[in-house]
């Protein structure tokens, strides 16, 4: 695995971990009613996204299934 490719990989675990620490204990009715953790969330999933499109192309054809 490339370098680069690591760091991307770690930086998505990054934003989901946080994704996790912010809403594991929270009910659907707490998150629906928070809009910080709302906001927060959405910026952790597009940065996500916007992460895996620097993914190599040789990182996802060596992982077809992810």
């Amino acid at each position: 695995m490339k370098s680069k490719d690591k760091i991307i990989l770690e930086k998505i675990l990054k934003y989901i971990e946080e994704l996790h620490d912010f809403i594991k204990d929270y009910s659907h009715e707490d998150f629906e009613n928070d809009r910080k953790t709302i906001n927060a969330c959405v910026f952790n999933l597009s940065q996500i996204g916007e992460l895996t499109n620097k993914v190599s192309i040789d990182l996802i054809n060596e992982n077809p299934r992810y």
